[in-house]
């Protein structure tokens, strides 16, 4: 093994590594290389799915033909459960695993009573068929394994030798971590361009099994269909079969890949008419695991509309700089975000009680409003709040209004011209609204408003649902 003073100087040089790069990828490799560099022969970092199946692995200290015998050979799904299940506590090494050859009952679970005929030398000596690992855990889930192969000075493990390995190890774990806070919330610039453009652009949504989970209002006009026709139902058996037939290889492609793709072809009316469509394929995916695809649909001749959108293009881009950090400093960053951008005031949120009779406010991001209890109401059509979950429209009001829908003693304390309320869709069972006051004296809703309210209502329900863990 490498100094101490070495291996010091080492990791400080390549950490600052770290930051040069962007994608995960990259992040890990220098982790990897970092690790080899300290006195190892082979790394590896396999990223697994829920299945325990391994979905992508990055190599260390591997000639393209051992990463092809490796890849070739990829380890058994319910062998790779059961080396991260309690059978192997006794074998625990600090947060690695440490499986000697010598041992038995290690051998007996490594290779399912597989021998070899490479000799067993000493003790403390390693023998190529040892096994070393260390599981990475994403909120009690293991996302990814780290593997350690042919120590240099041939010596096994043990606390001192692993104190490198585990710092590597820890900051594996950070980075990986932070990296699938900013995927949750990240969007292709074309997926974006497609959310944007609502008013031109059908998005339908689909679940990790393949059934259509929501189609927007153009997609509803361009298809000739209505949501709750195809709520729940096959994306791939909804269409007519020449369509389907057509786009199938590009949908399967695109859900196996993880690459966005886009396809032209011509879309079958009930009615024996026909039109010229424009699809988009956006997987969605959480750590290189496949959990749902946005399809997006639009007419060829629709392109030059797309333009009237630059202003939102704009705003959400400041909006999306803003997705750092935890989940609360990102509630606080895109409310007091979408404040000064629209001249909001005393945001807060409420969510409806068990019993359905108030809206109870839960969180608020100034201190005028701390006060929480001060702000429950009930959940009835006076309040805007209450009428924004029950019609899941955006609604807003001001004081000129005739009837104002809110509670009368909160705007005499807020002093405030008018209100809107934002649906927060946290779960289908939660329900859940965002309500601001605001100081110009008229607000227009316009459709380029609407799209920058829905997008953000989206990010910050995703950051709410630790609120509502049952």
């Amino acid at each position: 093994m490498a100094g101490d003073a070495q291996i010091l100087e080492l990791l400080a040089s390549n950490f600052n590594l770290i930051r040069v790069y962007e994608t995960l990828d990259e992040k890990c490799q220098v982790l990897l290389d970092t690790l080899r560099k300290s006195g190892w022969e082979r790394v590896t970092l396999s990223f697994l799915n829920n299945k325990y199946e391994t979905k992508k692995t990055l190599y260390s200290g591997y000639s393209n033909d051992l990463i092809k015998i490796a890849e070739e050979k990829k380890l058994n799904p319910a062998k790779r459960k059961e080396l991260l299940s309690s059978l192997v506590e006794r074998y625990r090494l600090a947060t690695f695993y440490y499986m000697p050859w010598r041992d038995i009952r290690a051998r007996t679970i490594v290779s399912s009573g597989l021998s070899t005929e490479i000799p067993i030398d000493t003790k403390d000596q390693w023998h190529p068929m040892d096994l070393l690992y260390a599981p990475l855990y994403y909120k009690a889930r293991p996302v990814a394994v780290l593997t350690l192969d042919g120590p240099r000075d041939k010596t096994t493990p043990d606390k001192v030798r692993m104190r490198i390995p585990q710092i590597i190890h820890s900051i594996l774990i950070q980075v990986i971590s932070e990296y699938i806070s900013q995927e949750y919330f990240s969007y292709s610039k074309e997926l974006k361009e497609a959310i944007m453009a609502k008013g031109t652009i059908g998005v339908i949504e689909v679940n990790y099994d393949g059934k259509i989970k929501s189609i927007n209002l153009a997609g509803e006009h361009m298809l000739k269909i209505r949501q709750r026709n195809i709520e729940s139902l096959s994306f791939l058996k909804y269409f007519d079969d020449r369509f389907t037939k057509k786009i199938a290889p590009t949908f399967r492609n695109v859900a196996e890949t993880l690459a966005p793709e886009k396809f032209e072809s011509t879309f079958l009316y009930p009615d024996g008419t026909s039109k010229d469509v424009v699809l988009e394929f956006f997987p969605q995916h959480i750590l290189y695991e496949y959990s749902g695809m946005i399809c997006s649909i639009s007419y060829p001749e629709a392109e030059d509309l797309y333009q009237i959108y630059g202003n939102v293009v704009k705003r959400l881009k400041e909006m999306s700089d803003t997705m750092t950090g935890d989940f609360s400093e990102i509630q606080q960053k895109i409310v007091f975000l979408l404040c000064r951008q629209f001249h909001f005031r005393f945001p807060r949120i409420y969510k409806v009680s068990e019993d359905k009779s108030t809206l109870e406010c839960i969180l608020s991001f100034n201190e005028e409003t701390k006060d929480l209890a001060f702000f429950d109401h009930d959940y009835n059509r006076n309040s805007l709040g209450a009428t924004a979950i029950i019609d899941d429209e955006i609604v807003f009001t001001t004081k000129l209004d005739r009837q104002v829908r809110d509670i009368r003693r909160i705007w005499q304390k807020l002093d405030t011209p008018g209100a809107i309320a934002i649906p927060l869709h946290i779960s289908e069972s939660v329900k859940s609204v965002l309500v601001c006051d605001f100081l110009e004296p008229v607000f227009e809703l316009d459709m380029s408003k609407e799209i920058i309210f829905k997008y953000f209502a989206i990010v910050l329900s995703m950051t709410l649902k630790p609120y509502f863990k049952n």
